[in-house]
């Protein structure tokens, strides 16, 4: 028995040492197939969990045991898995390229083209750019990802449309670029973005000139997800979040509201308003309300599902999915809100070795529910109102205070519904006929068929001070139907070295709209419907119009060695918007790559530039972004003539000019894309320079012709720019990091307008003029303040006013003593946006995830006018926003804003200056994303593949200096916009 416990003994006390026998030293090197070293490749041992990473020669040592399992990885490489006898001193591990980062392939107009072999300025979207972020649709989520890609969010109402741009504006007129799902004309906002494979952006004349007289502007590719042959999948996805405003007004509390009104009345030569003891009274529990904050909730419901089940047998592949998107509004008020419905069914069927056919059929229908006023109306009667006044009294009944007939609450709750109701339905048919070796017939034939109805049914409000005292009924039908049919000829074959591709095709594109309008005031509004034959204060009116496209397309790809590449593009388009004689057009383009990192006398820095390709591209693309049938006539009629004491018609005829032709843009652009340290960074560069001519705009003529001024090919633009986009993927250990950024600017300038200038506006001016930015603002320039009556009585002073102590002081322009709008005006910047950026981090480690993305602009401006920004604006009892505070007195003589006035004594600070252009630069916080992927250990047992489960948030936080509370990317004017919303959701992917 003692021997027994002595020799158990003796085994605990040398296993430490048998284990440590066990265990072994080994080394080795890491290299690529040909021989070069991978610096920084990642050595894990799967079993310890322990590591290394191969240094500048490729070189590694690691401590293993028998029961060892090495991954070997590196970015842009295929890993590896060694185990065993495998694992021994001084190794030579070879890790093979990633064919399919090599052989990735980007969707480009009518094709594809692998990304290495591109000569066009194209940017390359991914679903999992959007994946999980809490948008209602695709373009938010786009904001940011890519340079050149310029969106503006002015705000998250239920249903806006954000603006899109793409490298700046090329026109004066539409500068919305042509956005196609699945090669047919299509609604972004109607996409659902779980849907989506991957979206092209073009931006280059070498990209977009195959779509001709439309591609001036840019073009949007969208391609669906399809299903797959390998396995089938369901997949449901879920977000449910919460919205909240970014920005409020910031207005004073009351008692610090009445006396700053006691202050700009004794400034105004007036008596106060508020005694001593009103002041106290609102200090010590009075009315102390915000109305911008009661007529928005504390927070709204926003949520989504997806549902798809993709797959596939044979010959056959197949994607279904169903989508559901609720967005309540943040507007109080009964169930004010957007619902989406979307679905989708992609199917592909291969009939032989020869052909196959696939098809798409998506729907999308989303209903809209509003108040029944203008947004705008409400949001700037609740930013006038001063605190003072609560927006219902004790008795719970809508207060009318300060003058006013109307309260936005009122409105909201009580004043009616509008209900936007709209299907968007779109189908196509694609088949593809192999006709011998490389050569191929491809016909598409597609069509988009959308129906929007609204209908508002707007009631009076019965309260005694209320100035909303009509009941009125609006039915609008609208409805569209575009067709697409194309057939095209394609060859792609290789001959050694040289690699040839060749494309001809026929195109027809056409479209009607239709609609009608139609209205009544009414005795009451406890009817829903239109009812009866009511004969008085009714309106209708209705149009309709047709247009049409012909297009014949050709491009030609030629590639030696995968080292020289050049393309080109033609397509002549024929257009029912212009008169015979002007219809058609040709448009073509070129472009070279030189792939100078597959030369011989590059191998030597092959192992720090992996890959270098120099590209450049020319080439003309066009406009056609008119009314129809601008080059007909058209005759008015209206009540014109009183015979006999009867009114009768009279018509007249619009001045037309019947020689209108498309607008042309020529684009050149010079591109670089850089591959570093086995292609784990990635550079690419642009510069572009983009020409407009015969843009369309309106001359004057003589006034004898009577005729009016009929828009002619006159005016020029010139816009250049540049854009950077940078990408970073690296591992420490078992954590795989990833970063990106982007930046790039656009300057667009008036070349040639003939000399004429146009003066744009009312709250704020800009103008055209040649040699500046397309709608350049235009005012006063503010020199300071004037701090004492001597630097009054010197002037200048602004023609009709005799300013004061703690006035604003304009540059006399032309230095005769007076401000005057004839004279004293300056050119004073524009508020296109300048040094978008964006810039991305996140990191996977095991099931974990995170990433967060920043996006902002660097230089932008944005005139406030009214009651956005002006104390007591026009004369009201308010608003008085915060920065009101910091004001000019004697005793703050450097204050930010001037005296505190009202009424007419405030008309020389009211003046249009820059004094109202504020900064609108950001940064903001637009994603961050946390999420955990259950263990898969764990979810075979439940048969599921995957699950994740995450919390998101979008606009986050922002850093601006924009004055008054108000959010960075709102317009121009008096900041009567619903706000943009910040939304924190939590999510859920399984797949099944």
């Amino acid at each position: 028995m003692k021997w027994c416990v002595t020799c158990w003994l003796l085994f605990w006390a040398c296993l430490p040492i048998m284990a440590q026998q066990q265990s072994r030293l080994i080394s080795g090197i890491v290299t690529d197939d040909s021989g070069e070293p991978l610096i920084g490749a990642n050595i894990l041992d799967l079993t310890s969990k322990s590591g290394a990473v191969a240094d500048l020669e490729g070189k590694f040592s690691l401590e293993v045991t028998p029961s060892s399992k090495l991954k070997i990885s590196f970015v842009g490489f295929n890993d590896r898995i060694l185990s065993g006898k495998e694992l021994k001193s001084n190794m030579v591990i070879v890790l093979s390229s990633d064919s399919k980062m090599l052989d990735e392939l980007v969707v480009v107009g009518y094709g594809t083209q692998k990304k290495v072999n591109l000569t066009g300025a194209v940017a390359a979207v991914s679903s999992a750019d959007l994946e999980g972020k809490p948008v209602t649709n695709v373009v938010e989520a786009l904001q940011g990802t890519t340079s050149g890609l310029v969106i503006q969010q002015s705000n998250s109402a239920p249903g806006a449309r954000p603006s899109i741009n793409i490298r700046g504006l090329n026109t004066m007129n539409d500068t919305s670029p042509l956005v196609l799902i699945d090669g047919i004309i299509g609604d972004i906002q109607n996409v659902n973005p779980s849907d989506i494979e991957s979206i092209s952006v073009l931006k280059d004349a070498s990209s977009t000139a195959i779509y001709g007289s439309r591609a001036s502007n840019g073009v949007i590719l969208i391609t669906t997800k399809k299903g797959s042959t390998e396995k089938n999948e369901i997949t449901y996805e879920m977000q449910l979040g919460w919205q909240t405003p970014t920005f409020l007004p910031k207005i004073v509390d009351s008692w610090v509201y009445a006396e700053m009104r006691n202050e700009a009345l004794l400034n105004s030569g007036q008596h106060t308003a508020f005694t001593p003891e009103d002041i106290e009274y609102y200090r010590n529990g009075g009315p102390n309300c915000n109305w911008m904050e009661e007529i928005y909730k504390n927070r709204a419901v926003q949520q989504s599902h997806n549902i798809s089940f993709s797959g596939g047998k044979g010959n056959t592949t197949f994607m279904l999915s169903l989508g559901y998107v609720d967005q309540n509004s943040m507007f109080k008020g009964p169930d004010y809100g957007m619902q989406r419905y979307n679905a989708r069914l992609n199917l592909t069927h291969k009939v032989s070795d020869r052909f196959k056919f696939s098809t798409t059929v998506a729907y999308a229908r989303n209903e809209v529910k509003d108040h029944a006023y203008w947004t705008e109306w409400i949001i700037e009667q609740a930013t006038r109102m001063p605190s003072i006044y609560p927006i219902k009294d004790e008795e719970g009944n809508y207060t009318y205070p300060s003058g006013s007939n109307s309260n936005a609450l009122a409105r909201l709750e009580k004043g009616g519904y509008r209900q936007n109701s709209n299907d968007d339905v779109a189908a196509t048919l694609n088949a593809e006929l192999n006709i011998w070796d490389a050569l191929k017939l491809k016909g598409m034939i597609g069509g988009q068929l959308y129906n929007n109805r609204t209908h508002e049914n707007r009631k009076a409000i019965n309260a005694p001070a209320s100035g909303d005292v009509e009941n009125r009924m609006t039915e609008q039908f609208a409805r569209s139907l575009n067709l697409t049919t194309n057939v095209m000829l394609t060859y792609d074959k290789t001959f050694g070295k040289h690699t040839v591709g060749a494309m001809l095709g026929y195109s027809y594109e056409g479209g009607s709209d239709k609609g009608f309008n139609t209205y009544r005031l009414t005795d009451t509004a406890d009817f829903d419907i239109m009812v009866g034959s009511q004969t008085s204060n009714v309106g209708n009116s209705g149009s309709g119009s047709d247009w049409s496209i012909y297009s014949g397309f050709a491009r030609l790809n030629y590639n030696y060695d995968e080292k020289y590449l050049f393309e080109f593009n033609l397509r002549d388009d024929a257009s029912s918007k212009f008169a015979k004689g002007n219809r058609s057009a040709l448009f073509p383009s070129f472009s070279l790559g030189w792939r100078i990192s597959e030369e011989k006398f590059f191998e030597k820095i092959k192992d720090y530039v992996s890959s270098l390709k120099l590209r450049t591209s020319w080439g003309l693309v066009g406009n056609n972004r008119i009314g129809d049938y601008q080059y007909l006539s058209s005759v008015s009629v209206t009540p014109s003539y009183n015979f006999g004491n009867t009114i009768v018609n009279g018509a007249s005829f619009a001045a037309v000019n019947t020689d209108i032709r498309w607008e042309t843009t020529a684009m050149f652009d010079l591109g670089v894309d850089i591959g570093l340290f086995n292609n784990s960074l990635n550079i690419t560069a642009d510069f572009f320079n983009n020409k407009t001519r015969d843009i369309l705009i309106q001359l004057p003529v003589p006034g004898v012709f009577g005729g009016g001024n009929p828009v002619q090919n006159a005016g020029k633009v010139r816009n250049r720019g540049w854009e950077v986009n940078l990408s970073y993927r690296f591992k420490t250990g078992p954590v795989e990091h990833f970063i990106s950024g982007n930046v790039s600017d656009a300057v667009n300038e008036v070349v040639d307008t003939k000399g004429v200038e146009w003066i744009n506006g009312a709250d704020v001016n800009t103008i055209i003029k040649e040699g500046y930015a397309i709608n350049s603002y235009y005012a006063y320039r503010w020199n300071g303040i004037f701090q004492n009556e001597k630097e009054v009585a010197a002037g200048p002073w602004l023609d009709g006013v005799t300013p004061k102590p703690g006035d604003l002081r304009y540059v006399d322009k032309n230095n005769d003593g007076l401000i005057k709008e004839s004279d004293d005006r300056f050119i004073l910047g524009d508020n296109f946006p300048h040094y978008t950026y964006g810039f991305s981090y996140g990191f996977t480690w095991k099931g974990l995830d995170f990433s967060m993305f920043w996006q902002g602009v660097g230089r932008r401006n944005v005139w406030l006018r009214g009651e956005s920004v002006e104390a007591f604006h026009n004369n009201n009892e308010g608003p008085v926003f915060d920065f009101h505070l910091d004001r000019w007195t004697p005793n703050n003589p450097d204050a930010s804003y001037p005296r505190l006035t009202v009424g007419a004594e405030s008309t020389n600070n009211a003046a249009k200056s820059n004094f109202w252009i504020q900064d609108a630069s950001y940064l903001r916080l637009k994603n961050a994303q946390i999420g955990y992927t259950l263990p898969k250990k764990w979810m075979d047992k439940v048969h599921i593949q995957n699950l994740r489960i995450y919390v998101t948030g979008e606009n986050l936080f922002t850093l601006s200096h924009i004055k008054g509370g108000w959010d960075p990317e709102t317009t121009d004017g008096g900041g009567r916009i619903y706000p943009v919303a910040r939304v924190i959701s939590m999510g859920l992917n399984v797949k099944f």
